[in-house]
């Protein structure tokens, strides 16, 4: 792994956030918390390619950083990918394979068709789950129902990884019963 590439994915991460106009002020934190995750889950995955995993993390929320939410950030993030692997001239076979992660990682219109793009779509999910984020949209506004529908596609998506299901399980349920009587 390079570890250059991954401190300038990092920066340019970083700076694109500081310098934007993200919705949220914890985004440097989350995608902190993703990479935890995603290198525990990458110690039962030796077979994972690491770097592929580690700065699709970095990128995964890159379409954040605008400001602008008429677009799905999944599709931002994929397209800010490509350009900015592209002037560091990566191989475009690992630019591709980065570009899933970050456009699978909601693991919506596009679904994870590599163990890359699980790990990634699983590790950014179980990170809302040890974090904030859920308090945070009901915080903001966003109902409880929507906050509840998110929790759940968060446990769905947590489930590409088997393991990562039963240890987050209890935490699951403990984040449903707190959403379901917290006051809004």
């Amino acid at each position: 792994m390079c570890q250059d590439l991954l401190k300038k994915t990092k920066k340019y991460f970083l700076e694109a956030i500081k310098n934007g106009k993200p919705i949220y002020d914890f985004f440097p934190r989350h995608v902190a918390e993703v990479e935890k995750w995603a290198k525990r889950i990458l110690k039962n995955f030796p077979q994972a390619d690491e770097e592929v995993v580690l700065l699709s993390v970095w990128l995964h929320d890159i379409g954040q950083a605008d400001g602008d939410y008429t677009q799905d950030h999944a599709i931002k993030s994929e397209k800010e990918a490509r350009r900015f692997l592209s002037s560091l001239k990566l191989p475009s076979e690992k630019i591709n394979q980065i570009a899933h992660c970050v456009r699978a990682h909601r693991n919506k219109d596009i679904k994870p068709k590599t163990l890359e793009a699980k790990i990634v779509a699983a590790a950014d999910s179980a990170s809302h789950m040890t974090d904030i984020n859920y308090l945070v949209m009901l915080q903001d506004g966003i109902s409880k129902k929507e906050v509840l529908e998110k929790l759940d596609r968060d446990y769905r998506d947590i489930k590409l990884i088997p393991n990562l299901k039963k240890d987050l399980e209890s935490l699951y349920f403990a984040w449903k019963k707190l959403l379901e009587v917290y006051p809004v």
